[in-house]
């Protein structure tokens, strides 16, 4: 077993750097860099096991696997599972990207049926609609098993499918911009069968190849995967408060967990899930399931979430705001509820005196702070983690700063970014 890693976080650069059009994988708006990565991976004496519970575009294990670790990763939306696996291209397939998009590309069946169902016309029209439906069914005729829901598709594809997945996400979402609104993590849509977006064939093709070529020259200059690597890694569709993995089988966790701001994290991919085939009612029950959804689908335990937690949930009922004690601490402490039983499962798949990185980020409710390091930190320790250090970054970029109706507090405080670096228990 690799020996406990003592980490120097003065060694890190900040998560946040801000990516260049030729560093970025994908628009992802909790995304960070992957220097950040390298720089804790750079310390590392020995292959491990890294896990990313929360892995959205998948910069931790792109960045493990460059440096040859096992890399294991969750997150419960399939689009996030699918643009994390696309980076992981080993190099022995990237010569072969050039010939099967071609192939791709040249026998398209595009059909006009079913479009009164196909999720694609709340922004396209019919035929461009059936258009992008065709170039997804021919990667799925050429490249994936036959699969129906929207996670197993996910779960099913190898790197090579998933990449020119990324590469359809990326040409369709190129249309949308329309579309877009201020915040990141949104994105507008009409009714189904109202989409009046009209792209033909050859645009969207000639999109698809100039992000087949872009994502390609990405993978190949971001470090190289071998194939084994490649092989030993698991990247799924999944709940981190249920990890699908064995006890005492990683070495390392370096992640992101769903900041406390209330973002809809599937609502700004709906494109890709659309994409993907998923249904309204599979995307309703995604936002549901998500840690910190605004959406108020699941049930509360009402445990104790530690001192520190208790105490700030305290202040955020007693607030004189409108619907401060009953939506805003349901959804606050369902937050919690959700980190709790994630560090749980965590500390289940990682072996005793495990190093667990986390970037978290404050935020604020109204005029009341939300310290989210101190909160997780508190209630790690309460699991029988130790705490081996903390660095913070002033981060410029938050969603009360785009958001003219938050509270004034808010709007003008720039939000603290913190590298926690927590310890599962010693046996």
């Amino acid at each position: 077993m690799p020996s406990t890693l003592k980490l120097d976080l003065d060694l890190v650069r900040s998560p946040k750097l801000a990516p260049t059009q030729a560093r970025r994988w994908y628009r992802y708006y909790a995304g960070y860099a992957p220097e950040f990565v390298d720089d804790v991976c750079g310390q590392l004496d020995a292959t491990q096991r890294v896990l990313d519970p929360w892995m959205g575009s998948g910069t931790t294990l792109a960045v493990a696997a460059s440096h040859g670790h096992t890399a294991s990763g969750l997150d419960l939306n399939p689009t996030m599972v699918v643009i994390a696996k696309g980076r992981l291209l080993a190099d022995d397939t990237i010569a072969s990207v050039d010939a099967i998009c071609s192939d791709l590309l040249r026998y398209l069946n595009i059909r006009r049926d079913n479009m009164e169902t196909e999720p694609l016309t709340q922004w396209f029209t019919p035929a461009t609609a059936s258009t992008i439906r065709a170039m997804a069914s021919r990667i799925d005729e050429l490249l994936i098993a036959p699969v129906s829901a929207a996670s197993d598709k996910a779960n099913a594809m190898s790197s090579l499918a998933a990449f020119f997945y990324v590469a359809l996400f990326e040409a369709t979402t190129a249309q949308l911009k329309t579309f877009q609104s201020r915040n990141p993590t949104w994105l507008k849509r009409g009714e189904q069968s109202t989409g009046a977006i009209s792209v033909n064939t050859e645009e969207i093709a000639s999109a698809f190849i100039q992000s087949v070529r872009r994502l390609k020259t990405h993978v190949a200059t971001s470090g190289r995967i071998t194939t084994r690597v490649r092989n030993r890694a698991s990247l799924l569709a999944g709940d981190s408060r249920s990890l699908p993995f064995d006890d005492d089988s990683h070495d390392l966790v370096i992640s992101s967990p769903p900041y406390l701001t209330r973002l809809d994290y599937v609502v700004g991919h709906l494109a890709e899930l659309a994409v993907l085939g998923s249904t309204g009612l599979e995307i309703r029950a995604l936002r549901d399931s998500m840690i910190g959804t605004p959406t108020m689908g699941r049930s509360i335990f009402d445990r104790n979430l530690g001192a520190v937690t208790e105490a700030l949930l305290d202040r955020v009922t007693n607030h004189p705001s409108r619907a401060a004690s009953t939506y805003y601490e349901p959804n606050f402490r369902r937050y919690f509820e959700g980190m709790q039983e994630s560090l749980k499962e965590i500390q289940r798949v990682c072996r005793p005196d495990t190093n667990v990185v986390l970037v978290v980020q404050d935020s604020r409710f109204k005029d009341v702070h939300i310290d989210l390091a101190s909160a997780l930190t508190d209630m790690a320790q309460h699991l029988g983690w130790r705490k081996a250090g903390q660095r913070d970054f002033v981060n410029v970029r938050s969603m009360a700063q785009l958001n003219k109706r938050a509270h004034t507090v808010a709007r003008t405080t720039k939000p603290i970014e913190s590298v926690l670096n927590l310890v599962t228990p010693s046996r």
